[in-house]
């Protein structure tokens, strides 16, 4: 836009069409004016790059507006009006109604200086459409500046949508690397519930049962026998326990009778010293494996527990199978011990841990444990998981889908 000023200025001196012939005065003076916004525009381009503080936007505008001006008045081609169109366009980046307002106060200064030269300039043909294309050029000007004003915008958006995106790649990345983590921790934590229930079971009926073939091994010979075979027994179903467990792992599928796991189990624990009276009511059927597999856990904990600590005679494992839920009591008439004991045991307490266990395995399907004992009075396991559960229905199927 400034080379075309200044080329229809020299244009206009040399063919003689400016007011008292050429002179080279006026075109050095026109060139050097010209040179002045240039400088302006290098300069907030070197110092501000992309982006000028409004004050000083506003500031540079008003210097632009005096220096066309002067433009103006050294330029006798008449061609420096169209500057005007650059103003309105930087003006829309400040204000809309600013780069509106110039535009009108431009035509305005454009009529009142045709009426100045003549009054009846709307008679003037060539006048007429000087104005018409200084019109229809604001309002290409400011057109222009809106789409580069929109695309401006546009493209700070879809910086921020990037930065956010980014932000959220890496929350989402944290996010899966914590996920990660629960799962295998929580996968760590069902192979330890399933180890210390199986195996730690079994193996707490062999040490019983070795221990009383030491007992008996001079005193009663077929008896230490009997307990050599019973513990042989037993290490057979831990590795066959194992070898299902395994199995377990690679099909999910695989059907599980409570009645038959519980039978073989009263058979395992019961010996010279300690019967168990099972007893079963109640259909399997609408109860989830994982609700079935619990309850079991449940009473080999407690047979194990009672093995281990209770010095019973005779235990009960009863179970209930209804339409509202399925019910398992496990009692025994051993030396009992204080219930309020196992509320204060450290988290960190190996003997916890099976206990621990269960409550987990309850909480996936829904169900609650509650343990009464007194010294000398035996102790009692209840187990309760309502049919349907209302809560972690989800989770018990995903749990289900992991084992």
């Amino acid at each position: 836009m400034y080379l075309g000023v200044l080329s229809a200025g020299v244009y206009y001196d040399f063919i003689g069409l400016c007011w008292g012939g050429f002179n080279a005065g006026r075109l050095g003076a026109l060139a050097g004016v010209l040179l002045l916004p240039l400088a302006l525009e290098y300069l907030e381009q070197r110092r501000y790059k992309s982006h000028t503080p409004r004050p000083i936007a506003l500031l540079l505008l008003v210097a632009r507006m005096v220096l066309y001006e002067v433009v103006t008045a050294f330029d006798c081609s008449g061609f420096s009006k169209f500057l005007y169109l650059i103003v309105s366009f930087a003006a829309f980046f400040l204000d809309r109604r600013l780069s509106y307002g110039l535009a009108v106060f431009y035509v305005g200064l454009f009529i009142a200086r045709l009426m100045s030269f003549s009054p009846t300039w709307y008679f003037n043909q060539e006048w007429v459409s000087d104005l018409l294309i200084f019109a229809i050029g604001l309002v290409f000007a400011i057109s222009m500046a809106k789409v580069v004003n929109d695309e401006e915008a546009s493209r700070r958006r879809a910086e921020s949508l990037l930065a956010d995106l980014e932000l959220s790649h890496q929350q989402l990345k944290t996010y899966a690397e914590q996920a990660a983590g629960l799962a295998a921790a929580e996968e760590r934590n069902r192979l330890a519930r399933d180890i210390h229930d199986s195996l730690g079971h079994y193996l707490t009926v062999i040490n019983v049962q070795l221990e009383k073939a030491l007992a008996f091994h001079e005193r009663n010979p077929p008896e230490a026998q009997q307990a050599l075979w019973d513990a042989k027994r037993s290490a057979r179903q831990a590795l066959q326990d194992v070898r299902q467990s395994v199995g377990a792992l690679r099909n999910s599928d695989e059907v599980f009778s409570l009645t038959a796991a519980l039978t073989d189990l009263a058979q395992t624990v019961s010996h010279g010293h300690l019967t168990v009276d099972l007893q079963m009511a109640g259909d399997e059927t609408g109860f989830s494996k994982l609700a079935l597999m619990s309850l079991y856990r449940a009473a080999q904990e407690g047979l194990t527990n009672i093995q281990k600590h209770a010095q019973a005679s005779r235990v009960t494992v009863r179970v209930t199978l209804d339409e509202g839920a399925a019910r398992l009591y496990v009692g025994d008439d051993g030396r009992g011990f204080d219930a309020a004991i196992l509320e204060r045991l450290p988290s960190n307490r190996n003997e916890g841990f099976g206990l621990q266990g269960v409550r987990e395995r309850l909480e996936l399907v829904g169900g609650s444990m509650k343990v009464e004992s007194h010294p000398h009075q035996g102790a009692q396991l209840f187990i309760t998981i309502p049919r349907k559960p209302v809560t972690l229905e989800r989770t018990a199927a995903r749990s289900e889908a992991a084992a």
